[in-house]
């Protein structure tokens, strides 16, 4: 078969493909999603036909011209190797990006298909959300790779995009070691250099700086500006993150590794509340601290698994979801609590709030430690949901005993003798001591299996309890605060406004919903395990109990980065705590002013 021969074969295949294209667009017994998946896979296979079609004329042409060229000349063997190799290169983006688009529109085919054959009403509220966070994505996404990559200037291709970034200034002037080297593949995904070939030269990646120094600059008058408002600061910090992110002026390129660096303020939150863990505390009302949050967790876990089963929603994820919405924010109540006067402070609800929250965060604890065992029993494991519950539980249990007890050990036998050498050292010594007693509890937990977290707010308490110095928690609250702010402006990166107004309505409803609900729940179990005397007070410790905790935005995060929820449920936890966080200071002034000017003593605190 000559190469004129294969051509006309070509053509005829052509004629057949179009008479397939319109023998697919007069079908009508298809839907317009089907329809678009099989002439997306016919104009796939005409781009392949024209394609290796031009690669057979190349490589014609290319033989030609080695026929007829000069064996002695080493220059032409350059060029035309060179031509070849950047050839290949164009080849090799343009065939992972078509290949990219192929397994993009399957997986689109086949979410279509899967929610074509349910009918609830729930499975359309997630496409409606499917739809939206589709387009946002859309508008969000960084589409870098162009059509003709030979046509940029400035770039190199090499299999992937390499290109040169700078950082701005007025007068077009540029030091040389600003550069920031950056790969881009065929999914748009961006790669900064992490190590140079020469180690003994230093290399700053001054982007990752001016991204700091913006979050920092941002967050100041944002915070402030909430805090004159009456509304927690922190909201001034994730909407720092939201105006700088890509949803809002896409200041902060290197988002990946402000994410990394705001992980170590989920570590600080996480050890604080270690730190604020205080058993004489707790044993003062620890029956009201440890049942409370384990009967609200059990009742909402019941609720949500039996609304999820009538709603057709999997039993997993309806639990998880349920666990994300029992927990409250215990930084969000400290600063009410503070507020509100010293007298507040001190006063029997106050006292029996904190201690609900404090258990709360020993069960988030639980939770976060169990996450990677939900992750791994969520691929590929075919046994009831019942058993596997039971095994991802005693597993958990099982891990946090272990650490519990080594960690117990650690306390009995070193810290003693650790806290004394450390106490004689400099401040930054000391400072440096306790952040060590963290950072081996997280790899502690690490190595069994558990999350770093977890590690963390073991070490709080064992920190608490090991050192009575007053100066000690100081220091680490300094650092705690720096590197929250840091979190709470990367949470910001995933608020979408678009996204919120589009589905405005439903993220309402259900951040309502989930208000009440709770509200209610712990009215419920209060007014059961409240002594009689208490029982003006529940009013009060269950609006405080009412918001969802900020720490759902790690746990959501994490489980959908580990495929328990989908990306629309993450996106609908996200929004409903960020909404519950700015209803919770209104509601928590309505009943505390309710509460103090109603002539009934039974609401008076």
């Amino acid at each position: 078969m000559q190469s004129k021969g294969l051509s006309r074969i070509k053509l005829q295949l052509e004629h057949r493909v179009n008479q397939a294209q319109l023998k697919v667009n007069n079908t009508k017994g298809l839907s317009d999603k089907e329809k678009d998946f099989k002439l997306h896979v016919l104009e796939m296979f005409l781009e392949e036909l024209r394609e290796s079609e031009r690669d057979m004329i190349d490589s014609e042409q290319a033989l030609k011209k080695s026929l007829a060229m000069d064996f002695w000349n080493s220059s032409t063997l350059m060029v035309n190797s060179k031509r070849r190799l950047d050839a290949l290169r164009i080849a090799t983006l343009k065939e992972e990006k078509s290949y990219n688009r192929m397994v993009q529109f399957e997986k689109m085919m086949e979410n279509y298909l899967l929610s074509s054959n349910s009918t609830s009403w729930v499975d359309e509220i997630l496409k409606d959300v499917a739809h939206a966070a589709d387009q946002l994505q859309d508008q969000v996404g960084d589409h870098v790779v162009p059509e003709h990559p030979m046509n940029v200037r400035g770039a190199d291709i090499e299999a992937v995009m390499h290109m040169k970034s700078h950082l701005q200034y007025d007068d077009e002037q540029k030091p040389p070691d600003e550069d920031v080297d950056i790969l881009i593949d065929s999914k748009n995904n961006k790669y900064i250099l992490t190590r140079q070939e020469d180690a003994m030269s230093p290399y700053i990646d001054h982007l990752l700086v001016m991204n700091i120094i913006w979050i920092v600059m941002t967050c100041l008058p944002l915070g402030s500006l909430c805090q004159i408002l009456g509304v927690p600061s922190l909201f001034g910090y994730i909407l720092a993150g939201l105006a700088l992110g890509p949803s809002g002026l896409n200041v902060i390129q290197e988002m990946v590794q402000m994410e990394t660096i705001g992980e170590l303020g989920v570590f600080m939150i996480m050890f604080c509340a270690g730190l604020e863990f205080s058993f004489v505390h707790i044993q003062k009302v620890w029956k009201v601290a440890v049942q409370t949050p384990l009967f609200t967790t059990v009742i909402m876990l019941v609720a949500g698994n039996t609304q999820g089963s009538l709603l057709g929603i999997p039993l997993g994820e309806s639990a998880f979801v349920s666990s994300c919405f029992s927990f409250s924010s215990t930084p969000l109540v400290s600063r009410f609590l503070q507020g509100a006067g010293k007298e507040s402070i001190t006063s029997d609800y106050s006292t029996i709030l904190l201690g609900v929250l404090v258990m709360q965060d020993v069960q988030l604890s639980v939770l976060v430690a169990a996450i990677p065992n939900l992750a791994l029993h969520k691929t590929g494991d075919s046994s009831p949901a019942f058993l596997t519950t039971l095994h991802v539980f005693l597993w958990t249990l099982l891990s946090l005993s272990l650490v519990v007890a080594v960690c117990g050990l650690v306390y009995k036998f070193i810290m003693p003798y650790y806290t004394m050498w450390v106490m004689k050292q400099r401040r930054e010594l000391q400072l440096l001591g306790v952040l060590c007693v963290m950072f081996v509890c997280q790899l502690l937990t690490r190595s069994l299996g558990t999350s770093m977290e977890l590690g963390c707010f073991i070490a709080g308490v064992v920190v608490a309890h090991a050192f009575h110095e007053p100066a000690i928690k100081q220091k680490v609250q300094v650092i705690h605060d720096f590197f929250s702010i840091i979190f709470f402006a990367t949470m910001g990166f995933h608020v979408f406004p678009s996204f919120v107004l589009v589905e405005f309505t439903l993220l309402i409803s259900l951040t309502v919903i989930v208000v009440a609900g709770k509200f209610l729940i712990s009215l419920l179990v209060l007014r059961f395990v409240l002594p009689p005397q208490s029982q003006n007070l529940k009013w009060l410790i269950s609006s405080g109990l009412a918001q969802v905790s900020e720490f759902s935005f790690v746990i959501g995060s994490r489980a959908c980065h580990l495929k328990i929820i989908s990306r629309e449920v993450f996106l609908l936890i996200l929004s409903i705590t960020t909404l519950s966080l700015v209803f919770a200071p209104v509601l928590w002034k309505k009943v505390l002013t309710w509460c103090v000017h109603t002539p009934h003593a039974r609401c008076r605190v």
